[in-house]
């Protein structure tokens, strides 16, 4: 359960990983988010290779929990952030978004507090349809996510440096929100 999400397992209708089978798949409508620490390669070139696997994995212990405490599974670790599924409602992840910048405070006083800077993340959110099951070969498969959704959740997390902000949600996303106006929100603009 540590390596393949139970969620995930269920919602290939699976009960064990050894139930899996190399091109299971599933279609869902989800919202995706990408999470991403800002100038991570200035940061990691600062710290050696132990000092970096301590930085991320206390970082990652971070964010973690504000994912699964609103039903989220993380589908993949991306080096210096993740992407994480979320089946039920998108209100879920933009609630596990606005969790995630607050738990970031803390992190960053305590880091500031040890001498450290403090990080800056971004994040987006999108959702629409896509394909959940294994891909792979006989010897190695990997559980995984495909959709131009997942495409488009990416290019809308790297519209924050751009935008000047930390969260970024699709139109479609915002959409399918039961109330936009509990959120404090904007409409940034179009882009292709």
């Amino acid at each position: 359960e540590r390596f393949v999400p139970k969620q995930f397992l269920g919602i290939l209708g699976r009960d064990s990983i050894v139930d899996v089978a190399l091109g299971d798949q599933v279609s869902r409508d989800m919202t995706i988010m990408f999470l991403d620490i800002r100038d991570f390669t200035q940061l990691s070139e600062s710290m050696n290779p132990e000092e970096n696997f301590g930085f991320i994995n206390e970082f990652l212990q971070c964010v973690e929990p504000h994912v699964s405490r609103h039903s989220g599974i993380i589908d993949k670790y991306t080096g210096d952030g993740l992407m994480a599924l979320f089946e039920g409602s998108a209100d879920d992840a933009v609630r596990s978004a606005i969790d995630i910048l607050a738990a970031l405070k803390v992190f960053n006083m305590r880091r500031v507090d040890s001498g450290a800077d403090p990080i800056e993340v971004g994040i987006g959110l999108h959702s629409g349809p896509l394909m959940l099951g294994t891909i792979g070969g006989q010897n190695r498969m990997d559980g995984t996510v495909i959709s131009a959704v997942v495409n488009q959740a990416s290019r809308i997390e790297g519209l924050n440096r751009e935008c000047g902000t930390q969260i970024l949600v699709s139109e479609t996303t915002v959409g399918l929100l039961y109330d936009p106006e509990v959120y404090q929100n904007r409409r940034i603009g179009r882009f292709k």
